[in-house]
This record gives structure tokens, C-alpha cells and sequence, in this order.
């Protein structure tokens, strides 16, 4: 098992991981580039994990916002931030990163670990490192203070994968010891197009987007934000991703599939998963429109996706609208400032083109 990692982001997910790993006994080197999600932790003295109802306080070994500092010398780092964020920490990381470094992101979202690893080459770094994306995130979790996290569940699974996908064994061997949850994935097309982030985060947004602007009381996200209708369309854009995955000749969980391997839950539809499902019963809707689910999942995972099904000759109507809406109401167009083909050095390509390079990066 390794003995120092780096995780950098101080968020959600990325504290809780930072005080998982401590509490294996790993050295970890908490890192942000944004100091008010350290100050926190720095003031208490490390970060108060609340898991099975029982809370404890796990001190990384290095706080900091240097790059440089939490990242020499270590195998493993764990970026564990927004996917709007990964060129910042892709430009960040640049200059110092060092051969044989495996760089995971968590989760990449969709073709994470292809922008990721195109910013590094961009800004001059020809460093032999390799980059992995995680499906979705391990936990679900909140943090519920400036240094306190609560893990609601962890998954059960979750594929990674590994660009090259000729290095994937590799990366497990590292990973594994940490979280054996981790699973094989083909390749970072397997991830990207098995983003179940991008079906539960901006639909439900846009459809209460009413109520989160209105109602000052909290609402439970997926258990009151999920209804049967909202859950219909989920299931419809669904049916457009599995589309596009079957046209690229990948395999890829339903999202009824995916909800049955990752939680304990029955359920005979996805509505019905969603609200057995013990994990998502604490997770509280957002107070603002202006939120990650949105901002991030529309450009960084809609917009791929939509991408790569516009290259495949695969219509995705139920996909293009959410993508529409959101730009429309957030004033922003997300198709292109998001990961489009352009964006990701795909333009032009046809889908034999598009397998071999997330097969082999050529």
C-alpha cells in the first residue's frame, strides 16, 4: 500500500478521502488552490469524519494550496474536484509533475482524462505520467462544516479507467490496496459514457429549478426532487446514452443496472430505486440555481456525450434539450465552453478514429 498520497480538493468528496486514507494509516497531503476550503481544517486541526454514526478527527499530514509541495515525491494523487476545475489543476500540476505519477480524477466525468492530460501536454509537460478517471464519485457525502464531512454510503463498485488503457493494470495495482471497490473499466470511453452524473444532476435541477429559486425550505434532492415524471425523462436520456455507448461498441450499466450495483436497493423501476435507497435520503437539494449540477454536468458531461453521439451518427434529442435549456437560462453556452469536440482534439474524426484514440491516445 502506498505510504504518502496526495489528494488535492478540499470539497465534499475530496475530505472525506483525505480522512479515509489517514485513517489507513497513509500519509496524506491535503492540497487546494482556493485557501478558504483549507482554513477550516487548518483551525481544527484536521477533518471530523462522521461514517456509521461514528465521528472521529483524522489530521492529514500536509495542508496546503503549493502544488509543488503536496504533490513531490508521491505515487498517487487523487483529484477530487469539479470537472470544470481539471484544467486549472491540470495547468497547476504541470510543472511539477514527475515520471511514473498516476493522476486519478474523481470522478472525470465524461473524457476527464483526456482534457486533463491534453492541458499537462499543452503547457509544455512531457513527463511520463498516466491519467485515470473514476465512473462517479465513491461516496456520497456532504461536508458539513468547514472541517467536518459526513459519508451518507459508499458504493459498492466503481469502474476506472485508465488512459492508456494499456497501463490499466497498472494503476489498479496501486489503487486497489486503498479502494478495492475499484473495477477494471475497458477504456476511458467505458467511463465516460457510463456518467451517471450526467442523468441525475442537471435534469432534476432544471425540472425544481421553481422551487430552488422560491422555496426558502429544504427539499431532499433525489428523494423529493426525483418524482415519477422527473425519473421518466431521466430514464428516456438514459436510453440516448446507452445509444451512443452501443454504437462505440462499449458496454455500459443502465442506470437501474448501475443504482442496484453501487447501493443497497430494490426497486422494479428507476423511481423506485431512487427512493429506496437509504444513501440519498440525507442529501438536501441546492439553495441556488447556480450549482455544480448544472455548471458542471451540462458542459462537462452532456455536452461530451452529445458530442460523441453527434460523431456516431446517434441522435440525442432528449440530451440536446437539457443542454439548450440550461444554456438559455443560465445565459451561458455550454456547448461551447464545455468538452466538445474541438475542445477535445476530436473534431473531424470519424468513430474508428475516436476508438483509437481512447484506446491508445493516437
Amino acid at each position: 500500500m502506498e505510504s504518502k498520497i496526495t489528494v488535492i480538493g478540499a470539497g465534499n468528496g475530496g475530505t472525506a478521502i483525505a480522512a479515509h486514507l489517514t485513517s489507513l494509516g497513509v500519509e496524506v497531503r491535503l492540497c487546494d488552490l482556493f485557501p478558504s476550503y483549507l482554513e477550516g481544517i487548518i483551525a481544527e486541526g484536521g477533518i471530523i469524519l462522521t461514517e456509521n454514526g461514528t465521528t472521529k478527527k483524522y489530521t492529514p499530514s500536509l495542508v496546503t494550496t503549493d502544488v509543488g509541495k503536496a504533490i513531490s515525491g508521491v505515487r498517487l494523487i487523487m483529484v477530487v474536484t469539479p470537472s470544470f476545475t481539471h484544467k486549472m489543476i491540470a495547468e497547476a500540476c504541470s510543472p511539477h509533475l514527475e515520471g511514473g505519477q498516476i493522476v486519478v480524477l474523481n470522478p472525470g466525468r465524461t473524457a476527464g482524462a483526456i482534457d486533463f492530460l491534453n492541458t499537462v501536454r499543452k503547457n509544455g509537460c512531457k513527463t511520463d505520467i498516466i491519467i485515470a478517471e473514476a465512473q462517479t464519485l465513491i461516496y456520497a457525502c456532504r461536508k458539513s462544516g468547514p472541517a467536518s464531512v459526513e459519508i451518507f454510503g459508499t458504493k459498492k463498485q466503481v469502474s476506472l479507467g485508465v488512459f492508456p488503457a494499456s497501463r490499466t493494470r497498472e494503476v489498479l495495482k496501486v489503487i486497489t490496496p486503498l479502494y478495492p471497490q475499484f473495477i477494471p473499466a475497458a477504456n476511458c470511453l467505458e467511463t465516460s459514457l457510463s456518467n451517471i452524473g450526467a442523468l441525475f444532476h442537471p435534469t432534476p435541477v432544471l425540472l425544481n429549478i421553481g422551487r430552488i429559486e422560491s422555496d426558502p425550505h429544504d427539499f431532499r434532492y433525489y428523494i423529493d426532487g426525483i418524482s415519477p415524471s422527473v425519473a421518466r425523462l431521466i430514464h428516456n436520456i438514459d436510453q440516448e446514452r446507452l445509444a451512443v455507448a452501443k454504437a462505440y461498441g462499449v458496454t455500459v450499466l443502465t442506470a437501474e443496472e448501475w443504482m442496484l450495483q453501487s447501493y443497497e436497493t430494490s426497486g422494479s423501476d428507476l423511481y423506485e430505486l431512487i427512493q429506496n435507497n437509504l444513501a440519498y435520503h440525507g442529501i438536501k437539494g441546492p439553495h441556488a440555481i447556480d450549482v455544480r449540477y448544472v455548471t458542471e454536468d451540462v458542459p462537462m458531461s452532456l455536452v461530451p456525450i452529445s458530442e460523441l453521439a453527434r460523431i456516431a451518427g446517434v441522435p440525442t434529442p432528449n440530451i440536446d434539450a437539457v443542454i439548450q435549456l440550461a444554456s438559455t437560462i443560465y445565459e451561458r453556452d455550454f456547448r461551447s465552453e464545455g468538452r466538445s469536440a474541438k475542445n477535445l482534439g476530436l473534431e473531424g474524426m470519424s468513430i474508428t478514429d475516436t476508438l483509437q484514440f481512447f484506446e491508445n491516445g493516437a
